[in-house]
């Protein structure tokens, strides 16, 4: 049959051009055929098994505009059936006609199934969004299908490796290395490195060309940015390869940086947030408050480091401090050193538990199951003295902590955090409005009051769920148990759920409602976050949920009470009863999340004293918010050649360009060593499942902008656990996901709670994926998210 002239421009006849011209891709057997030449087609033109009929419309392959993934393709269409072919044909045109009536240059590809793949997927030689010099290959190397990638509809479609383009000589991986030649000699050949292709790769690592394109975000990148990633990626690696190096007083040979680990950074304030957002955090916990407050508590401190290091202004944790910090202070410089060593290392084997490192790698407390964590977690980087060591040293530690002795004590903590909101009640609001210099004061109060006591009252909360999950594992509590105990802790979120039905029945004002919550904002540390106060009534348009019955307190059966008491009595906890150790478990969930609302209130007004700061010198809070806070306080302590105005535009003009390099670059979320600064194969986190209940149901992703009274039955999404986020409790949602997040963070504890099931922490990918969707199934009891469309 003949074959009209058609354009070079489609998909079907680049792969034609194609055909001869490149040697390491192999393109599959492929005839491409107008729309009204498809029905004389022989049915064994192809001699395969399978054929693939692929779209090939004229309007999907434009130079700035795409209809990628708009139009079927049929796999594994049976060559030998006529029947099964004109189908597939008939099902790719009437995708066209859905859209718009058949051109005169539509085409339809019929192609060779390329079968026993090991991996297919996509490949984009610059970063889609920003155009940063990376090769970004979304891959399946699980399924042996060809489209999982392309269709998004496997949960194996979610692997995805980010190679600098001028660092491919460090890969390892010969069947990457094999493929990436293949694109290069591809960019050769078509005179052009902004490429869209799709590849499938087979067991003797060949390489399949299965169709290219044009990428069409293009117009949307900025050259000046993607020039400047490769010098910046240079002053990341002088500064990781002095990171890795060992520090003087510091336990561990080496480092991982990761930006999930301890503080989790990339939950609080992004993965590249703005230098306002970031030096806030710095100043308030990670510089100084974290290792104040474990010192307090009698852990091993690496003095004068900050915990939190950013590299092209992406946070990370110096997982190594945390690791120091996590021991006893009694413990000697030789078995804290093996140990630091050994969880370094079963980090780096296991980056994807870089999440959850205080229940999966490290030890932090003593526990009732601690035998058999010392086996799990140390395993044999002890020797069986140094084990009893160990173990001794943190159950001295945590049973005066749990008795409320010393210091790190839960009632000490909470007596400064009462100071704290003293001092609030105390604060002039005119202050807060025209009197930038008691910015002092606040960051010195904060830190003092504030997140020192804060981060004593965040470890008693480890402590707490340590012990409750050890009770589990006796097989002293059960699992629904433990979820009865959980929900049965009234937090500030409980009080807050109660105020807003309050509010809506008119039992409490908003001025009333404002004064105690107002201060709350979805982003703690972003000035460009508004607060409840500024965000009207914030119960206007929200139907009223109902309320479910109360809940008492969760109390030990006698039996419980008997084996608890025998524990307590065999670790020498004295006269400290089970009933004492249940109210602690009570207390120090409470005591956390409280410490939590009151310090964010001095944060939140803090912001705001900026914002006026900003506005009385002209500028906007989008520009402030690129402006670290020690500049913002360098003017205030000294004058300068030129006005506040303009010191403070040129410093976040600076910033401003350095945060779209930083949005730019692509960094793993565990940094194990330089090499990974430049080739990035991103965690597929697991996330961390809350309650043993399932749901399926619409999803919804919350931003700004969305209606408030649409929240009620659905799966909400969000980035991260913000305290910020606390009245979606009210709104009678059928769950929660996040893209950040720990077993034992913020909206854990608050789902709990609430029994709302929830998956904290599903990781960059996964959460992309899933909100690109409208209906997902959650299971925790099977630790399953899946999307259902």
């Amino acid at each position: 049959m003949a074959i009209k002239a058609l354009s070079k421009s489609t998909k079907g006849q680049k792969l034609l051009f194609l055909n001869n011209k490149v040697e390491i891709f192999k393109i599959p057997k492929t005839i491409c055929l107008k729309c009204d030449d498809i029905y004389s087609i022989n049915e064994h033109f192809i001699e395969s098994e399978f054929l693939v009929v692929r779209s090939s419309a004229a309007d999907e392959d434009g130079k700035f505009s795409s209809s990628a993934g708009e139009y079927e393709s049929i796999l594994n269409v049976p060559s030998i059936d006529p029947k099964k072919i004109n189908e597939a044909i008939n099902a790719v045109v009437a995708s066209y006609e859905k859209k718009r009536p058949v051109l005169p240059d539509d085409e339809i590809i019929i192609q060779e199934m390329v079968l026993k793949t090991i991996m297919s997927g996509v490949i984009f030689t610059h970063d889609l969004n920003t155009g940063a010099p990376y090769y970004v290959i979304n891959y399946d190397d699980q399924s042996g299908l060809t489209d999982t990638v392309t269709s998004g509809k496997s949960e194996y479609s979610n692997r995805t490796l980010y190679i600098h383009r001028n660092s491919i000589n460090q890969l390892k991986s010969e069947r990457f290395i094999k493929l990436l030649q293949a694109v290069q000699e591809l960019e050769e050949v078509m005179e052009s490195q902004i490429l869209d292709i799709e590849f499938a790769l087979d067991k003797n690592l060949t390489p399949y060309l299965l169709q290219v394109r044009e990428i069409t975000t293009q117009t949307n990148w900025n050259s000046a940015v993607t020039r400047r990633v490769d010098a910046t990626l240079k002053g990341v690696n002088a500064f990781v390869n002095e990171r890795f190096k060992s520090l003087n007083n510091v336990y561990g040979k080496t480092t991982l940086l990761g930006q999930m680990p301890d503080w989790n950074p990339v939950e609080m304030i992004g993965r590249a947030p703005r230098a306002l957002a970031t030096s806030l955090y710095q100043a308030l916990i990670t510089d100084y408050a974290w290792s104040s407050a474990r010192e307090k508590m009698g852990y091993a401190i690496p003095s004068g480091q900050p915990l939190m290091v950013t590299l092209s202004g992406q946070p990370f944790i110096d997982t190594r401090l945390s690791f120091h910090s996590y021991l006893p202070n009694t413990l000697s410089p030789k078995i804290s050193e093996k140990v630091v060593n050994h969880w370094l290392d079963r980090l780096r084997e296991s980056p994807e538990l870089h999440d959850k490192v205080e229940f999966n790698i490290a030890i932090t407390s003593f526990s009732f199951d601690i035998d058999r964590k010392m086996d799990q977690l140390l395993g044999d980087s002890l020797t069986d003295s140094e084990k009893e060591i160990f173990k001794k040293a943190h159950l001295n530690q945590t049973r005066e902590l749990i008795k409320g002795e010393g210091n790190g004590s839960l009632k000490k903590a909470l007596d400064n955090i009462q100071l704290l909101c003293t001092k609030q009640a105390k604060q002039n609001s005119s202050d807060l409005h025209f009197n930038i210099s008691i910015l002092f004061s606040m960051i010195s109060d904060c830190i003092q009051y504030g997140t020192v006591p804060f981060s004593i009252l965040a470890r008693h909360g480890f402590i707490a769920k340590t012990i409750l999950l050890s009770l589990k594992y006796l097989g002293i509590m059960s699992n629904d148990e433990i979820n009865q105990f959980q929900s049965s802790i009234k937090t500030v979120a409980g009080d807050l759920v109660d105020d807003m039905h309050a509010l809506q029945l008119n039992k409490l004002t908003n001025k009333e409602f404002m004064s105690r919550y107002g201060h709350l904002r979805p982003g703690t540390y972003d000035i460009l976050s508004q607060r409840y106060d500024q965000m009207g009534d914030i119960s206007n348009g929200i139907k009223l949920p109902q309320q479910e019955k109360k809940i008492g307190p969760f109390q030990f059966s006698s039996k419980q009470k008997i084996q608890v008491n025998k524990l307590l009595k065999d670790n020498n906890f004295g006269n400290f009863k089970a009933d004492e150790l249940l109210n602690y478990m009570r207390e120090a969930t409470i005591g956390r999340e409280y410490g939590k609302f009151v310090f964010t209130r001095t944060v939140s007004d803090m912001l705001e004293l900026i914002a006026n700061y900003a506005e009385v010198n002209e500028l906007s809070r989008d520009e402030i918010s690129h402006i670290p806070l020690n500049l913002i306080l360098e003017t205030i302590k000294g004058s300068d050649e030129s006005d506040i105005e303009a010191r403070l535009r040129y410093i976040s003009d600076l910033e401003k360009q350095k945060h779209k390099i930083s949005t730019a670059i692509r960094l793993p979320q565990l940094l194990v060593d330089q090499a990974d600064i430049y080739i990035i194969p991103f965690q597929v986190s697991h996330p961390n499942f809350i309650t043993d209940k399932k749901v399926t149901a619409q999803c919804l992703v919350l931003n700004s902008q969305t209606d408030k009274s649409s929240l009620k039955g659905k799966v909400i999404l969000i980035e991260g656990a913000d305290p910020g986020f606390d009245w979606i409790f009210s709104q009678n949602i059928a769950g929660l996901i996040t893209k950040y997040g720990g077993v034992n963070s913020h909206m854990a504890i608050r789902c709990a709670e609430f029994g709302i099931p929830a998956a904290i922490g599903c990781g960059e990918q996964r959460y992309e994926k899933i909100m690109k969707g409208s209906q997902v199934h959650l299971d925790c009891a099977a630790g399953l998210v899946n999307l259902l469309h």
